[in-house]
């Protein structure tokens, strides 16, 4: 209600809650007048250029719905900017053995762009073979190498993951980089050999630059995001650079129930905290690290960018655009989409994305159903998501979920979401202060903060949302209540879809 006595609106354009008398019908829904135009989602993002002052081409445009008013820029220019960089002469990029020989250089110097840049947030999304796992821990060790108060952490999903990835990988990759990358200045291990003091244990890697120290200091440390005895304890300074290897879960981990969880923003931010407690620190060239570590997701594109909460906090409209650009520029033909390649680069505030798709062999992909893109980009029909309407009629609460009841070409269907999303209008949750919350157990009966509470049986009410799922009845709003439905309907689409 606005002003007490009259019905309102959330504009389709600015999604702000608007008196009816001030608004007026448009092709996506309701539009305030303080809107001049909706926005053109259609568009292709290259149709947004401009010129800065510095001459350098950029893609900006602002999004209406985004809260902050924030500015998106796509760099379009990204392999003059990563030509820039030069690699810090004390570290040998090898040639690449086969292919392009500079491959490696070229890959290594985009990371060092985007890892040493001033963003606070990175996410880094390509196809496999583009060495992220290596490029972010050579980074690491330059700068344990480099920097004596230096300290880094890899976070991983798995709790066994430190033990059986990290350790090993590491131990492989010091070998490299201590014999053949670090050119730099080496320590005495013997009167015969100069090398590097490494080791890698399930806790992370340790360095020493006196031979006479056993253990020497832990600098990257290895964390699992799932583990609350996670050794955070051993940390000496604040973690400058927290490395989320792999963050996007792959279908086959999903599978095990080893992939996204709900709980996981919560756990991130908790870890963040964990890592940036002390106070900031100054180094001797001036510069200042501490409180907030640099946060680098790095993944391939197994799973829908829906299912990624860092992704849709931070990006959630502008993948919408790129997810429509992807379908309109999709090469139908196979051997043209194996050799159609290409980087999207945004940045918007102290946050950066980038995706880039590579060329594949057939022997890497022999069909379309086994793009990553493909999975990354999911249409949301595919997934059984529509656009939340505030229009839409409410009508009773579940498993921390709402269920609305929508129009579409004269046909009723049914769509959850969750309860605790800021697309529901406070209108809607005034009317939902008299709606009823069905209860399936006594848990979530006492949980239920509903005046009103009904008790269902379980297999009965699995049956009733079961049947109009299968009639391609029940759509969702968002991935929170996707997920939590269809666990419950035990269809495990969520798992096996991704």
């Amino acid at each position: 209600m606005i002003g007490g006595n009259t019905e309102g609106f959330i504009c389709s354009f600015c999604h702000h809650l608007t008196d009816e008398q001030e608004g007026r019908m448009g092709k996506n829904g309701m539009i305030c007048d303080n809107c001049d135009e909706e926005p053109n989602f259609d568009k292709n993002l290259d149709n947004y250029k401009e010129i800065t002052t510095n001459n350098t081409p950029l893609n900006s445009f602002t999004l209406a719905s985004n809260k902050s008013n924030e500015t998106l820029k796509e760099i379009s220019n990204t392999e003059e900017l990563n030509n820039q960089i030069i690699i810090p002469k004390e570290l040998n990029i090898i040639d690449c053995p086969y292919g392009e020989k500079d491959w490696f250089r070229k890959q290594f110097r985009n990371f060092w762009r985007l890892i040493t840049s001033d963003n606070e947030w990175v996410f880094i999304i390509h196809d496999r073979g583009t060495c992220k796992s290596k490029n972010d821990a050579i980074i690491i060790l330059y700068n344990i190498t480099k920097y004596s108060k230096f300290e880094g952490a890899f976070i991983m999903r798995e709790w066994e993951a430190p033990v059986r990835q990290s350790k090993e990988y590491f131990k492989n990759l010091i070998q490299e980089f201590a014999e053949i990358i670090w050119q730099g200045e080496k320590n005495l291990k013997n009167k015969s050999q100069w090398n590097l003091l490494w080791s890698s244990t399930y806790k992370g890697v340790s360095f020493k630059k006196d031979v006479q120290d056993k253990t020497g200091v832990l600098r990257c440390h290895f964390l699992t995001l799932f583990d609350s005895d996670t050794p955070k304890t051993l940390i000496n300074e604040p973690i400058e650079i927290a490395i989320f290897d792999e963050c996007i879960p792959s279908r086959d981990k999903i599978k095990k129930g080893k992939g996204w969880k709900l709980d996981e923003p919560g756990n991130y931010m908790e870890l963040m905290k964990s890592l940036g407690r002390n106070a900031p620190l100054t180094r001797k060239d001036g510069s200042i690290f501490g409180n907030k570590p640099k946060k680098v997701f790095t993944g391939n594109p197994n799973d829908s960018w829906r299912n990624c909460w860092f992704l849709t906090t931070h990006f959630f409209e502008e993948l919408k655009l790129l997810e429509k650009w992807y379908w309109t520029n999709r090469p139908k033909n196979f051997n043209d989409w194996l050799v159609w390649n290409w980087i999207k680069e945004l940045k918007k505030g102290n946050k950066v994305l980038q995706l880039q798709k590579i060329v594949r062999l057939k022997e890497d992909f022999p069909t379309f159903e086994d793009d990553n893109w493909d999975n990354f980009f999911k249409k949301p029909e595919d997934l059984k998501i529509v656009e939340h309407k505030n229009s839409a009629t409410p009508l009773w609460i579940f498993n921390d979920c709402v269920l609305y009841c929508s129009q579409s070409k004269n046909k009723s269907y049914f769509y959850f979401i969750s309860e605790n999303n800021k697309e529901i209008s406070q209108r809607d949750k005034e009317l939902l202060r008299q709606k009823p919350e069905y209860c399936i157990t006594s848990e979530q009966r006492m949980r239920s903060k509903q005046r009103i509470k009904r008790d269902r049986e379980s297999w009965d009410f699995q049956k009733k949302l079961l049947r109009w799922y299968e009639k391609n009845l029940l759509f969702f709003a968002d991935m929170t209540a996707k997920t939590l439905i269809e666990e419950f309907l035990a269809k495990k689409r969520t798992q096996s879809e991704f």
